[in-house]
């Protein structure tokens, strides 16, 4: 994209055929940083593309911005499309649409936005065009407001203007700004205010409380304040600020307080208040250091471990699956994810959609080895779970084609695991790509793989805290009679998931 004011070369060119107009012209601003004092608004331009047979011949799109208001400005991009377009529409059948930002956006402006595609018509035929009118905000706006020419103009100075009347005269109080030192106080005694009373005040650039007082009439008791700065970039057209009268309050051996002494004196007592509670709770927190220290304790330890389990269809779910997710979330503090727990997402979101957002969530994804033991314990649950078989073969291969090409990069490798129950041609029936994998026989290895399971949860939310899991292991990979043991354990609570699943 280029900026330029002067014409296009097209138009000293004849043109036998030439694209229609736009579409659609839009704007809007939005927001952005300048850097990290200032804030203000870019001006956000998008257009579409006619659906015709003349896109083949459009080159580029030029697009004026004339600004009117405090200042007057104009400027011109133009936007070369980098290749002849081939179709008239994108793809899902939708208009080209295009957008461009970069337009600096100055307070209380009018911005005339035209757009016209090139090569343009020819001279004495119609030019189309597509024109749009854009204003922007004042100095309160609450971006706006942020921008160096706001600031400039006192838009983030806040006076806190105090006054009070004492017998005949008015004390005022505000706070000054660095961006001037001289004010103007007005004093309205009636509503219309024709004939204020006014004083000229000269102080130093920086940011105090300063205070004056005027002379008024004894009996005058409807009073409103005005300050008028003079900063540099406003000169005496800057924003006024107003204030209310309000009544002194009496002290009986130094006459007045005004009522910035009397916020002083209320601020004192108030961090007394604060240091006396601090110096309580501290005192209590040491008494209760051990039950804090357990609460925090606790309050670390509930946020478990995020498991995937993939598993082949040779694994029995009820007995082998079920059961090592009971084990994982009672001994080892972990969230297990199954696919047989979320069938209506797996509906809504297609399963290869679903794995991608688990894959995000999981801190360790587990994929289960089938063995000999839990050939013979599928042989005994076979009929009640149906045809769960090919639907777990079905979500076993799209999860390791998802995630095999983590499973070859060395630094995504620390985040799978393959879990077997027997060291007999338990590495066999599994793909060779997981091969690379760390791999655990339960419960040989028990140790291991509860240490390994809590070193990713830490580095990804960044504790130092260790997972013990509440299990006591064997010398040996659990052999078939324990294995009945740890299966019959929740066997029937197994079964009333089923059925509530189905």
């Amino acid at each position: 994209m280029k900026k330029k004011k002067s014409p296009a070369h097209e138009l000293r060119k004849w043109h036998s055929l030439t694209p229609a107009d736009l579409h659609n012209l839009s704007a809007q601003l939005i927001e952005t940083e300048v850097d990290t004092h200032f804030r203000s608004y870019l001006i956000n331009i998008s257009w579409s593309l006619s659906m015709d047979a003349s896109i083949k011949e459009l080159t580029a799109t030029k697009i004026c911005v004339m600004s009117k208001g405090t200042r007057e400005h104009f400027e011109c991009i133009r936007c070369n499309y980098t290749e002849k377009f081939q179709s008239q529409t994108m793809f899902g059948n939708k208009r080209w649409q295009f957008h461009y930002v970069g337009f600096p956006v100055e307070p209380e402006m009018s911005y005339s936005i035209s757009a016209y595609n090139l090569p343009p018509a020819n001279i004495y035929e119609d030019s189309p065009s597509k024109s749009i009118m854009l204003t922007s905000p004042g100095c309160k706006d609450n971006v706006m407001k942020h921008s160096k020419s706001c600031i400039e103009v006192g838009s983030l100075w806040n006076p806190n203007i105090t006054a009070c009347k004492i017998e005949a005269e008015v004390e005022v109080n505000f706070t000054t700004s660095s961006l001037g030192t001289k004010y103007t106080i007005l004093l309205c005694e009636c509503e219309k205010c024709d004939v204020p009373i006014e004083r000229d005040l000269t102080t130093k650039i920086n940011e105090t409380r300063t205070s004056v007082r005027i002379p008024v009439s004894d009996q005058s008791n409807n009073i409103s304040i005005q300050i008028i700065p003079y900063f540099a970039k406003c000169e005496y057209d800057c924003r006024r600020h107003k204030g209310t009268l309000t009544t002194c309050v009496q002290n009986h051996s130094n006459g007045t307080i005004t009522i910035d002494s009397a916020g002083r004196y209320v601020c004192f007592i108030l961090v007394a208040l604060f240091v006396t509670v601090c110096v309580i709770a501290a005192i209590v927190f040491f008494r209760n250091h051990d039950t804090k220290k357990m609460f925090f304790h606790r309050a670390e330890l509930q946020q478990p471990v995020k498991v995937l389990v993939i598993y082949p269809k040779e694994v029995c779910f009820q007995h082998t699956v079920l059961a090592f997710a009971e084990f994982l979330h009672k001994h080892c503090q972990s969230d297990v994810i199954i696919d047989m727990w979320q069938k209506r997402r797996i509906a809504e979101q297609g399963p290869v959609q679903w794995l991608a957002i688990q894959k995000e969530i999981a801190d360790k994804i587990i994929f289960l080895s089938s063995s000999s033991i839990i050939t013979e314990c599928d042989a005994v649950c076979h009929k009640s779970i149906g045809n769960h078989k090919d639907n777990s073969e079905c979500m076993f291969t799209l999860a390791f084609n998802l995630f095999c090409s983590d499973v070859k990069n060395i630094s995504s490798l620390h985040k799978y695991m393959v879990v077997s129950f027997n060291e007999i041609n338990s590495i066999d029936t599994l793909p060779g790509a997981l091969n690379s994998c760390p791999k655990y026989c339960l419960m040989k290895d028990i140790d291991l793989f509860c240490r390994d399971l809590s070193s990713s949860h830490r580095q990804a939310h960044g504790t130092n805290r260790k997972l013990v899991c509440g299990w006591r292991p064997s010398t040996k990979c659990i052999q078939t009679e324990e294995y009945n043991i740890l299966c019959s354990t929740i066997s029937t609570r197994s079964q009333q998931q089923q059925n509530m699943i189905l």
